[in-house]
C-alpha cells in the first residue's frame, strides 16, 4: 500500500491539493478537488474559497447527490453541480480534480485545441483532451458541456478557464493534470523554438 492509499479521504485529498499547489496548478483560491465516497451516495469536496496549499480536514465537506451539504460548515466549491453531474454521467469515476494550470491555457488560448500527437506520454495517457467552449464558471451550462465531451481520456480542458481531470483513484486524477500540464510546457516551449513535430507514423 502506497503512503497516499494508506490515509483516509479526508487526507488524501489534501495531500493531492497541496502536490498540485506546488506544482502550480492552482493560485490562491483556484480549483476543487473531490472523492466519491466508499460505500455511500455522497461525496467530498473542498469548500468554498479555501487556498488548497493550506488546506485542512475542516474546509472539506462531504455532500449527497443531491447538492445539499451532509457534514461540515461552509458552502461547497462553486464547481459542484460539475462534480456531481461527472459522478452522475460515470460510475467509475472516483475522483475529480478542477485544477488552473497555466501552461495548458496558454496552449488551448492560441491553438484553440489540445493536440496530443506530439509525445507518447500524452497519446498514450490522455489519450484525448477535448476543449469544453466556454461557460461561465460553477453553473449548470459549464456541468453539461463538460458531461457532453466525456470519453476515454482523462482530462477535458475548460476554454478559459481551466482543466478537469478523473480517475478511479485520486493519483490517477492528479496524474492526468501532472501529464496534462507538462505536455503544454513542452507544446509551449517547442512552438517557441520551431516547428512541431508530431509522432511519425503512430499506430493503435
Amino acid at each position: 500500500m502506497s503512503q497516499l492509499e494508506s490515509l483516509d479521504e479526508r487526507d488524501q485529498i489534501i495531500f493531492i491539493c497541496r502536490r498540485l499547489y506546488d506544482k502550480g496548478l492552482f493560485a490562491g483560491t483556484d480549483g476543487n478537488v473531490s472523492l466519491r465516497l466508499k460505500g455511500k451516495d455522497r461525496i467530498l469536496i473542498t469548500s468554498s474559497s479555501t487556498h488548497k496549499g493550506l488546506l485542512s480536514r475542516d474546509d472539506l465537506l462531504v455532500v449527497g447527490m443531491d447538492g445539499k451539504v451532509v457534514e461540515g460548515q461552509g458552502q461547497p466549491s462553486s464547481e459542484l453541480p460539475m462534480h456531481l453531474a461527472i459522478y452522475a454521467a460515470e460510475e467509475k469515476t472516483r475522483a475529480i480534480v478542477h485544477v488552473h494550470p497555466p501552461w495548458t491555457l496558454a496552449v488551448t488560448l492560441s491553438m484553440g485545441s489540445f493536440p496530443v500527437d506530439y509525445l507518447v506520454e500524452s497519446k498514450i495517457f490522455l489519450k484525448d483532451v477535448p476543449v469544453a467552449p466556454f461557460c461561465r464558471p460553477g453553473g449548470e451550462a459549464l456541468a453539461r458541456a463538460v458531461v457532453n465531451l466525456l470519453g476515454e481520456g482523462p482530462a477535458i480542458v475548460l476554454a478559459n478557464h481551466g482543466a478537469v481531470t478523473r480517475g478511479k483513484r485520486i493519483q490517477d486524477a492528479f496524474y492526468a493534470a501532472e501529464c496534462l500540464e507538462n505536455t503544454a510546457k513542452i507544446l509551449a516551449l517547442g512552438s517557441m523554438l520551431g516547428t512541431l513535430r508530431p509522432i511519425p507514423d503512430w499506430k493503435e
